[in-house]
């Protein structure tokens, strides 16, 4: 009976260490999901509502880590490009680009690759420059430097 409990111990720390790494890494990956819904949404062709989505969350950037805004600003940028919408998808490509520059890590090289395409389409089309909203998050949201992490 001893020797059992002894032999237990071990494993319940590792359930325990197991089951804590699991919630650190459901709690991070939630905290993007609007960011990966859009995405995929626009993945999708489905341009309407991924505009929908990422009109509904932009306010999410405040909290949001340099990869969230990046992308966030990508697919927004690249979702009002498909819409026909180029005012706002050069703003939005811009400040994914502006956080690109603060850290070149932000996007991964698909998103980088997409990020280009989509700047060159933009700079293809004549545009004229949308009226910039001081309520707007992107108005109120800087990116982070590379040694800032964001607030809980």
């Amino acid at each position: 009976m001893c020797s059992e409990t002894v032999r237990s111990r071990p494993v319940s720390r590792v359930i325990r260490l197991v089951s804590g790494s699991a919630l650190v890494l459901l709690a991070s990956a939630c905290a993007g999901h609007y960011v990966v819904r859009g995405t995929d949404l626009y993945q999708e062709g489905r341009y309407v509502e991924a505009a929908e989505v990422f009109e509904k969350t932009e306010q999410r950037l405040r909290e949001s880590s340099n990869t969230e805004r990046a992308r966030f600003g990508l697919y927004r940028g690249a979702t009002f490009l498909k819409l026909g919408d180029v005012p706002h998808a050069a703003r939005w490509l811009g400040y994914s680009r502006s956080i690109l520059k603060l850290d070149p890590e932000a996007l991964e090289a698909p998103d980088s690759a997409l990020l280009d395409a989509s700047l060159e389409a933009v700079g293809h089309v004549e545009r004229a420059v949308p009226a910039r909203s001081d309520t707007s998050e992107l108005a109120a949201v800087r990116p982070l430097s590379s040694d800032t992490v964001p607030a809980p």
